[in-house]
């Protein structure tokens, strides 16, 4: 290795732990050391996600290992990252997933894809973008995530694309899938669970009554499309593919397809069981009093068990040696890593020291109000979860408001839909730590994420200004 590669690795391999000790042991007394430790970590976990001087597995175990040694956090608070419901959900659609590899099913699937939406990158993103989006609408993000992006890379190897980290058309399409799954998130209650969360907040801190769905959508609806519609247009500018544009017609992958024959017995079950489990998580509702317990992960890693029972034609449809070799298993130690990140940020204090200097803005106007709550939920929500997020930001709105006799109820919509906009890190959301476990460039998620979070930022601002001074609607639940 050249001397020059040796010195730019090592540049970020050890800043990231002299960032972390130089909080931790920084000789003051606010904030607290639990807090200096947070953001110690966020530092450092940022740090080396961006430069890679390790694999972004190993940066996904750093919450165990520090929080062991410094003790900033309780090991409880941590260890339920590691075992999360959503981690069972990507592990059961992996081993869905690596049927298809064998038996050629990721090919036929590619094929469809392209036949559908063509081969052009500009006409791919757009496609599976508003396809998440529209997805994301009434399913968690992180289950639209997990089902569409090994899609959407089965249709990258066919096009030649295995290594994504180094592939622009790679990573822009599995980026343009994560941000759809997240921005869908907000327009119905039905999108995630910080919907729901806000929805309590709004109930039982302002309202005291019922918040109805149907006042839910009206509300988002303008917002929901501001964002989604620009941010469209910014995936069609800003995203640029390293391949040359070869737009073959849809008849050539018609063509394609009918030369790979009839689907066998094995494709037929391998797709069957990823459909299944995939209609599991879409009806979950008409089942959940019957089922309490299989929830979409659940039934993900129930019908990838079958895949590992079942036998065609005398043969197993998948063997563990094959599928242990093709599972992505850094993918669960990465979504696993942001999700702890995001506990410890939130647990230690460290997320509500970050929004403590919004306190003085609430009585400045809506225009200063809006931009500052919008602008914060959305530094936050790059660095933890929705979930986080909102448990964070609706408590201060709703406190700092009422205290100044300011109704809330227009900022909670803004909270709400900023905090939708996570792209930046592998922390900010369920779907970008989805995207990141395939291996995607981090970097380009952290540069565009920034650039796609500046332009929602500017539509949210501008859209409920607007909303709060000429419709009255926009200030109820």
């Amino acid at each position: 290795m050249p001397p020059a590669f040796r010195g730019a690795r090592a540049l970020p391999l050890f800043a990231g732990p002299l960032l972390f000790c130089a909080l931790a042991w920084a000789p003051i007394a606010s904030p607290p050391y639990a807090v200096r430790c947070g953001l110690g970590l966020l530092l450092w976990m940022g740090v080396w996600w961006l430069a890679r001087p390790v694999h972004l597995a190993v940066t996904g175990l750093l919450p165990l290992a520090l929080a062991s040694v410094f003790g900033f956090v309780r090991m409880g608070d941590i260890l339920p990252s590691y075992a999360d419901e959503l981690i069972i959900l990507l592990f059961g659609a992996n081993i869905l997933t690596t049927a298809w590899q064998r038996w050629g099913l990721d090919r036929r699937i590619a094929l469809f894809s392209l036949a559908a939406f063509g081969s052009g990158s500009r006409r791919q993103l757009i496609a599976w973008f508003l396809v998440s989006t529209a997805f994301a609408t009434l399913l968690p993000r992180v289950v639209v995530a997990a089902t569409m992006i090994p899609i959407v890379v089965a249709m990258l190897r066919f096009m030649g694309v295995e290594d994504l980290w180094n592939s622009k058309l790679g990573t822009s399409l599995v980026l343009a899938v994560a941000w759809g799954s997240s921005l869908g998130g907000f327009l119905t209650p039905l999108g995630g669970a910080p919907n729901l969360l806000a929805m309590k907040f709004v109930q039982d801190m302002v309202t005291h009554r019922e918040f109805l769905f149907t006042t839910w959508v009206t509300r988002l609806t303008p917002l929901t499309i501001g964002v989604v519609l620009a941010s469209a247009v910014y995936i069609a500018g800003a995203f640029k593919s390293d391949t040359a544009e070869n737009d073959r017609p849809r008849a050539y992958f018609l063509d394609e397809l009918k030369g790979l024959g009839p689907m066998t017995g094995a494709e037929r079950v391998s797709l069957l069981l990823f459909v299944s489990a995939t209609v599991l998580a879409f009806m979950r509702g008409t089942y959940s009093q019957l089922l309490p317990a299989l929830t979409p992960a659940y039934a993900f890693l129930t019908l990838g068990l079958v895949a590992l029972a079942v036998r065609i034609h005398d043969e197993p449809l998948l063997t563990w040696e094959f599928a242990q070799n093709k599972m992505m298993w850094g993918l669960f130690c990465v979504f696993a890593g942001g999700n702890a990140l995001g506990a410890v940020l939130n647990t230690t204090g460290a997320a509500q020291f970050l929004a403590g200097p919004i306190v003085p803005y609430a009585s400045r106007g809506p225009l200063v109000a809006t931009l500052v709550f919008a602008a914060l939920t959305m530094v936050l929500a790059q660095i933890v979860s929705n979930v986080a997020t909102v448990a964070v930001m609706v408590p201060i709105c709703v406190r700092v408001f009422q205290a100044a006799g300011v109704n809330p109820i227009p900022y909670i919509y803004v909270i709400i839909a900023a905090s939708h906009c996570g792209f930046m890190l592998p922390s900010s959301a369920g779907s970008s730590a989805v995207a990141a476990g395939y291996g995607i460039n981090l970097r380009t998620m952290f540069v565009a994420g920034f650039g796609a979070a500046c332009v929602c930022l500017a539509v949210i601002v501008a859209i409920s200004v607007l909303s709060i001074y000429y419709w009255p609607g926009f200030a109820t639940a």
